[in-house]
């Protein structure tokens, strides 16, 4: 199905009888235009100058084709993108397909205070004694005024997010479960420099996870920390996994060619990655529970 040939017929279909200059078109609908045509002979292409014109010349076959393509085009604004895109092109995953907002799992520790436009609230820290666990909505006006006195940990891995005995101390804290990819809603909610002091990240060390660190350091910049566990490069060394190293291998080369700015600034984190180049080495977070052993 081509969203091409659907706005390429739709702006034939607008100025018929007259025509549309292929300069107003774009070259993959002309493409699939003098494709479409090449079956149905339904659309007049004519030199003019140095380009040509197109034409409808069978009307019919025009709306037949655009119907079967696009069976609703005028679709009314309140109802949600991804409706729109079934009537437009038969497929939620056609055309505009980012959602308004986006949800993450989080849970308080040790009371944190988090206040909504200057007010204390106590919801979070309620929901997460009673349920365990709370949703937390990005992206949208809701929860644009919620903001903390304390820190804000991001965990990649459901592990970690289960048991929170891993954490360095008994400080005041949350943590968010960004489940392996952070999203860009999730980044911009955390830019806000009220929302947090500093917030904690704590990943695998592999390409992508270092590939996520440098997208969110580069909206909170000072406000971000990654967090090196004790004994890193001993745990590396020893438990460190090539395959991974080689599965992210492309996230970190973009990482590296990226950060060298972080990278200079950071010894800790050069540091690591070094080693990691040096051993073709990568490291699950899981790791950190083998401090104990």
């Amino acid at each position: 199905m081509s969203q091409a040939l659907v706005k390429a017929l739709s702006r034939l279909v607008e100025v018929y009888p007259d025509s549309v200059a292929g300069s107003r078109m774009t070259p993959s609908q002309k493409k699939q235009l003098e494709a479409f045509n090449h079956k149905t002979r339904c659309v007049q292409i004519t030199p003019k100058g140095r380009g040509v014109v197109y034409r409808i010349q069978d009307m019919d076959v025009a709306a037949v084709e655009l119907e079967r393509l696009a069976p609703e085009q005028h679709v009314s604004s309140s109802v949600p993108q991804r409706t729109v895109n079934i009537a437009s092109t038969r497929s939620s995953k056609q055309g505009y397909t980012a959602l308004d907002v986006s949800y993450v799992l989080a849970k308080t520790v040790a009371n944190p205070l988090w206040e909504v436009s200057g007010v204390p609230t106590e919801h979070l820290n309620a929901a997460t004694e009673a349920f365990g666990v709370f949703s937390l909505e990005v992206g949208g006006e809701r929860n644009s005024h919620l903001h903390t006195e304390h820190s804000i940990w991001l965990v990649e891995n459901q592990a970690l997010f289960d048991r929170l005995d891993w954490l360095p101390n008994n400080e005041p804290t949350t943590v968010i479960w960004y489940r392996g990819q952070l999203h860009n809603k999730l980044i911009d909610w955390l830019s806000v420099p009220e929302r947090a002091p500093i917030v904690y990240f704590f990943a695998d060390y592999d390409g992508v996870g270092l590939n996520n660190y440098r997208r969110l350091k580069e909206k909170l910049t000072e406000r971000a920390e990654f967090w090196m566990m004790p004994n890193w490069k001993a745990f590396l060394l020893r438990y460190g996994q090539n395959q991974l190293w080689v599965d992210t291998a492309r996230d970190f080369v973009s990482f590296e060619r990226n950060s060298q700015k972080l990278l200079a600034q950071s010894s800790e984190l050069r540091e690591l990655v070094t080693e990691m180049q040096k051993h073709g080495l990568a490291l699950e977070q899981e790791v950190i529970w083998l401090n104990e052993q």
